[in-house]
This record gives C-alpha cells, structure tokens and sequence, in this order.
C-alpha cells in the first residue's frame, strides 16, 4: 500500500512539475516576441547620404547670429556677409555648396539682384519650428538642387543656399530644422 502512495504522489508530482514548466516557457517564448516587436528601431538623426558618401551633422556652429547643425568634415570659408561650406570627393568633384548669407537693411529685391538670381523669381512660403522663410528654387538641368531660403527677422535677411548636382534633400531638411536665432 505504501508503495502504491509512493507511485501515485511521485507521478503526480512529475505530472504537475511538467504542467509548470510547459506553461512558464511558453510564457517565456510569448514576451520574448512581444519585446522584440515593441523595441523600435535606433534612427541616426544626425546621419545624412549624398551620393552614396554617410556624413553625420554633428558640428553645432554661429554665423551672425544664426546656430545651425553642420557636418564637421566639410570645409568651411568665411567672408563679409557669408559663410560657405563645401565637400570634395575623392575624384576632385564638388559634392555640395552650402551658404548662409546675411544681408542689413536690404530688401528681399535687392538680395535676389546681387545673388544674381534673374527671371521670374517665384517664392513658396514654408516653415519650421524655429523660423518662417520663403523659398526659391532654381531649376537645374542635371535634376540637382539651387535652393535660397529667405528669412526675414528685423532689420535683417539670411539666404540659406544649398547647390549641389546631387539629391541632397535630407541633408537640406536636417540642417533647415536645426536653424535658430
């Protein structure tokens, strides 16, 4: 008869120690899927692509007045009343042009002439968090980018201008929405 005890309590203990650890490993197996679904994914911010090159915007930098996000490997150049930045590639191509004009007491007329922008200069209004601006974009015949971001704040017009042959648009987005005054 004891042994017969013995039997049945051994057999139920296999069988509820069994039952605990199928169910605690399909537990498992079920919130491993959850977490891997419910982590979103890391997205470089910083990071932009011009003509299959990575570069990062991870130079914070001034010009009269105006801080903006720039990648630290292009060349920069000061002058008067601008700023330019510029990348050469390995083949001595110029990859992009990019310039922060800064213009005193001039109206947005005399800007376009002494940008030396002719024709029927056309705007589209648009803005970011951090300013409002009027753009202009010139058609090129390679499909690149002209683009001139006038913002008006005072007596005082910047030209943000972004050249390049290349689809430069998320390099351009990013380095807009850094602008502030």
């Amino acid at each position: 008869m004891k042994k017969k005890v013995f039997l049945v309590s051994a057999i139920i203990f296999i069988l509820v120690a069994g039952l605990f650890l199928f169910t605690g490993c399909g537990a498992k197996k079920e919130n491993s899927k959850q977490d891997v679904a419910e982590t979103p994914a890391v997205v470089d911010e910083s990071l932009v692509k011009i003509n299959g090159l990575e570069f990062h915007l991870d130079k914070d930098a001034e010009f009269k007045d105006v801080k903006y996000k720039i990648v630290g490997d292009f060349k920069e150049a000061n002058f008067d009343h601008y700023v330019q930045y510029y990348y050469y590639q390995e083949n001595s191509t110029n990859l992009l042009f990019f310039r922060i004009f800064n213009y005193e007491g001039k109206t947005n007329e005399e800007i376009v002439k002494d940008l030396g922008l002719e024709g029927n200069i056309t705007f589209t209004d648009g803005k970011t968090d951090n300013m409002e601006y009027k753009l202009y974009e010139e058609p090129r015949n390679d499909g690149g980018t002209i683009h001139f971001y006038f913002v008006n704040r005072d007596e005082t017009t910047y030209v943000f201008n972004f050249v390049s042959k290349y689809d430069i648009k998320d390099f351009e987005n990013k380095v807009i929405k850094s602008v502030n005054f």
